[in-house]
């Protein structure tokens, strides 16, 4: 039974390491946010998706972890939480569970609470884009357009995008 809980432990204290990176990329996001160029923007959002396949991984191999334990405990894994165990496991295992349980429910907190401002900060942001390029479409419509020979356009021009 140790080895199943010390398994659990260790996973547990990874996925705190990788929330805590997740948080600490999405810190970086919210100080910058509105300032990145397209560039570091990209590089940033890699780091935040690496951050999180290691999570999504870390989860599959806490619920081995959790299904271990209840097969030594000879009862279905479904039901078995870390609220379950930490009462069931010794004393000074039990506290330690406990803290890697607040710590990781503190981080997915903040990790929500960050994401939710940047996310709603980078729709604002979109929003003011869409509303500036509709305000240049009328603009285009409505008056006319010289061409490169000094020449009045007839008809509506398009503008050409450009990559960032």
């Amino acid at each position: 039974m140790d080895r199943e809980l010390n398994a659990l432990l260790e996973v547990l204290q990874q996925e705190i390491h990788q929330h805590q990176a997740l948080e600490s990329e999405l810190d970086n996001e919210a100080a910058l946010d509105g300032t990145l160029n397209g560039g570091d923007l990209l590089r940033l959002q890699a780091k935040k998706n690496a951050c999180v396949r290691a999570i999504r991984d870390l989860e599959a191999r806490r619920i081995q972890a959790v299904a271990r334990i209840a097969a030594a405990w000879g009862e279905p894994a479904e039901g078995l939480t870390l609220r379950k165990i930490i009462p069931r496991v010794p004393e000074e295992q039990g506290a330690t569970l406990a803290r890697c349980h607040a710590e990781l429910m503190r981080l997915v907190t903040r990790i929500r609470a960050l994401a939710l401002v940047t996310g709603g900060n980078a729709q604002a942001r979109l929003k003011a884009i869409d509303a500036t390029l509709g305000v240049i479409k009328e603009a285009l419509k409505m008056h006319p357009i010289y061409s490169e020979e000094g020449r009045l356009q007839k008809r509506t021009p398009t503008l050409k995008s450009t990559s960032a």
